[in-house]
């Protein structure tokens, strides 16, 4: 599975918004919205590592509180 459809499954599962997405990584809904499109698109941008890991940290961190 690659960052992309672990973000998708992510936002369906957890019932996120792309807002609260970009609101939990401090970037741009934009930059969320370059990520979600399909590798043909032509404004697509690969999800950093990093951030699909800090996204499911901040999950996990919040689901123990």
């Amino acid at each position: 599975m690659n960052n992309r459809e672990r973000l998708m499954d992510i936002v369906v599962e957890q019932k996120l918004e792309r807002m609260d997405v970009a609101e939990m990584l401090k970037v741009k809904v934009a930059e969320v919205d370059g990520w979600l499109l399909s590798k043909e698109a032509k404004s697509h941008e690969e999800m950093p590592d990093m951030a699909i890991e800090l996204l499911e940290l901040k999950i996990a961190m919040k689901e123990k509180e």
